[in-house]
């Protein structure tokens, strides 16, 4: 059995689902199997994968469209790898990026993960994880940073145990968006965690990348993860994430005549109007910093 199995969900990916699945080939670390996990595409994608004639490419066509959280979980029931790897449709790998994760793989870690930078088509570079853009990736016990700074692993730049995975009971039902955040914060609070301190995978942003379209459904989603872990969380930790979801859900809700209403009344008595308005001195003062200080994954690379 193969000691890593990549999960690629794909659904129309034509356009970058080569260069994806060149970066795993690419890997210096031979020991993996590709689950490729084609979502009912109607473009060239099953063709592409055809294309690489390699027995570890495993090919699987859904037998309905689904929604990505049902797709990442049928992906993962196909693995016999002893860790899952994750890698997006049009994100990039690094060529060592298996190689330095699975040296950091012992007994008690569920996750292991890197640095992920955003790209923009015009060139324009960014850390995914602004929460420690300038401060070394946490370790160890992760789970409470999971909900203090959200979700800043990206899902490309993720490796999980896959028995770990397992004994979450995989991605839930309800699960429609963030199955990413989904899985992290439930082996986060059973196992520890380990990061490779430079860059592991390139996300790239284009118009259709699928959270774009769906901020409103991964903001509910991510409230009832809070509420779901409620109980292993300190009062203020869960009282802020609530308020940071439910403003950003009201904003989502009032670009909507029809919604328009239950958003400003979301805003008032669920959200925070001060968090609101704080928000563009944060960015300001990022934007800022960056300049005064290198961030840490372009001191590393």
């Amino acid at each position: 059995m193969p000691l890593v199995s990549v999960i690629m969900n794909i659904r129309n990916g034509a356009a970058y689902l080569r260069e994806a699945l060149d970066s795993v080939m690419a890997q210096t670390f031979h020991d993996w199997e590709l689950i490729a996990w084609d979502d009912r595409s109607t473009d060239d994608s099953a063709r592409i994968v055809a294309e690489y004639r390699d027995q570890r490419v495993r090919y699987f066509l859904s037998p309905e469209e689904t929604l990505l959280g049902r797709a990442r979980d049928s992906a993962i029931r196909q693995a016999r790898g002893e860790w899952l790897a994750f890698l997006d449709q049009d994100d990039l790998w690094t060529a060592t990026k298996l190689e330095k994760q699975m040296a950091l793989a012992s007994e008690g870690v569920g996750i292991i993960y890197g640095r992920a930078v955003l790209v923009w088509s015009n060139g324009h570079k960014r850390d995914y994880d602004q929460a420690h853009e300038f401060t070394p990736l946490p370790e160890g016990n992760i789970f409470g940073e999971l909900f203090r700074s959200g979700c800043f692993i990206a899902m490309s730049s993720a490796v999980l145990r896959r028995s770990a995975v397992e004994e979450a009971g995989g991605v839930p039902q309800w699960v429609e968006l963030t199955p990413d955040y989904c899985l992290y914060v439930a082996v986060a609070h059973r196992y520890q965690a380990r990061a490779v301190q430079e860059v592991v995978c390139w996300y790239r942003m284009h118009d259709t990348n699928l959270w774009q379209e769906s901020r409103g459904k991964i903001h509910r989603e991510a409230l009832r993860m809070i509420d779901e872990w409620a109980e292993c969380l300190d009062l203020r930790t869960a009282s802020h994430r609530r308020q940071a979801h439910a403003t950003s859900l009201a904003l989502e809700e009032m670009r909507q005549i029809s919604s328009a209403g239950s958003g400003i009344r979301r805003l008032f008595y669920e959200g925070s109007v001060t968090w609101l308005l704080s928000r563009p001195f944060v960015d300001g003062f990022r934007r800022t910093w960056r300049g005064v200080r290198r961030p840490l994954w372009r001191s590393r690379n």
